[in-house]
């Protein structure tokens, strides 16, 4: 049994960042490997295309992505990033720049991004964010959470107001209990005593009767519904 704990908490997180910037990319590893988990798999420098490249070959666990630079299409990334990694086994993926406005952070979680480090955090919390991110949490500048919270929630309360949890099965109902809860798809199958293919199908599920595609919407629909 102590072996098996051992073995877990030796498991490295596998990472990939991209950043054009040689100035700022050298910030950005400095404050990665303050983390003894973090192992930085690959940097990219150049292009998108051979960002996604790397995503497809290495199949890291978190993204960090340098939006210093701000990109006129960068919801369009995301989404290909999001649809590269799949559903087998997701990178999460996170952003590095100046805060943009709640509606942007909205319509950027909406289309796979798991948090934004803000250039205004202590770098020595990038590891923290980094680890949060592989933990499927999400990261956000704390002194904004709140705000950015309640913008989050108020759009996803009007996006799904239609809905009604009354479509849902007494399964899918606790299986959404424990998503509003940030818990992880194996942590959900432990809890509940089914497989781990099991708890995707129900998600699959009620991502259909609530027309929406994203975790983070079933999350925060869980906690404006009051299920917990």
């Amino acid at each position: 049994m102590k072996k098996n704990k051992s073995k877990a908490s030796e498991k490295k997180i596998k990472v990939l960042v991209y950043c054009p910037s040689d100035l700022i990319l050298s910030g950005i590893i400095k404050a990665l490997e303050k983390g003894p988990e973090i192992n930085i798999i690959g940097i990219e420098k150049s292009t998108i295309d051979s960002l996604l490249n790397s995503i497809k070959a290495d199949n890291p666990d978190v993204i960090v992505f340098s939006n210093t630079d701000p990109l006129p299409n960068i919801k369009e990334v995301c989404k290909a990033i999001k649809d590269i990694t799949g559903d087998k086994k997701k990178s999460k993926l996170m952003l590095i720049g100046n805060i943009p406005p709640q509606e942007e952070i909205v319509g950027l979680m909406n289309s796979g991004v798991r948090g934004y480090f803000d250039l205004n955090e202590p770098s020595g919390q990038l590891a923290d964010a980094t680890r949060s991110i592989y933990r499927e949490e999400i990261w956000l500048p704390r002194d904004k959470m709140s705000s950015i919270m309640d913008r989050i929630i108020s759009v996803v309360g009007r996006d799904l107001k239609e809905k009604t949890l009354d479509q849902l099965t007494p399964t899918e109902f606790k299986v959404l209990r424990h998503i509003g809860q940030g818990k992880s798809n194996e942590q959900i199958a432990n809890e509940m005593f089914i497989s781990k293919n099991t708890v995707r199908s129900h998600i699959k599920s009620i991502y259909a009767k609530l027309g929406t595609h994203s975790r983070l919407q079933l999350a925060l629909y869980a906690i404006n519904s009051a299920l917990f």
